[in-house]
C-alpha cells in the first residue's frame, strides 16, 4: 500500500507517552504525508526519539507503531514510523455500539492503555 499526500496534507494527532511516567499520554499535532508499505510519514513541530512507541490518529484510522527516524528541516520534524497495526472504522463501530446499547455517540474516541480503569 502506497499513499502519498503532498498538497494540503490532512492534520493528524500523535499520542506519545507522558514524561511523568504515570501511564498517561500527551498530544502532538502533525500532518499526515503518506504511507509506503509499513512506513508512515508525518511532520510535526516537535522532535520525537527514534524507538519511541506512538499512536497516530488520522481521520478514522489509528496507526500503532514506532518512530524510526526524525529529521529536522527548519523547525519541522519529518518522522518515519514503522507501523505495527492499523485500526480503521472506529467511529462506525462506536456508533453501532451506541445504537445497540441506546447510548449517546461519543464525539471523540478516548483510548486507555491496557490495565487502566476508566
Amino acid at each position: 500500500m502506497t499513499t502519498c499526500i503532498s498538497d494540503n496534507p490532512p492534520s493528524a494527532l500523535i499520542k506519545v507517552p507522558s514524561s511523568t511516567g504515570n501511564g498517561g499520554t500527551r498530544n502532538v499535532p502533525c500532518f499526515f504525508h503518506g504511507m509506503h508499505g509499513k512506513c508512515l510519514v508525518v511532520e510535526a513541530r516537535e522532535s520525537l526519539t527514534p524507538g519511541m512507541a506512538i499512536t497516530v490518529e488520522c481521520e478514522d484510522a489509528l496507526f500503532l507503531g514506532e518512530v524510526v527516524t526524525c529529521s529536522n528541516n527548519s523547525g519541522v520534524f519529518r518522522l518515519q514510523v514503522c507501523v505495527e497495526q492499523i485500526l480503521t472504522g472506529l467511529h462506525s463501530l462506536m456508533a453501532l455500539r451506541s445504537a445497540l446499547l441506546d447510548e449517546p455517540v461519543p464525539s471523540r474516541l478516548r483510548l486507555l492503555p491496557a490495565g487502566v480503569d476508566n
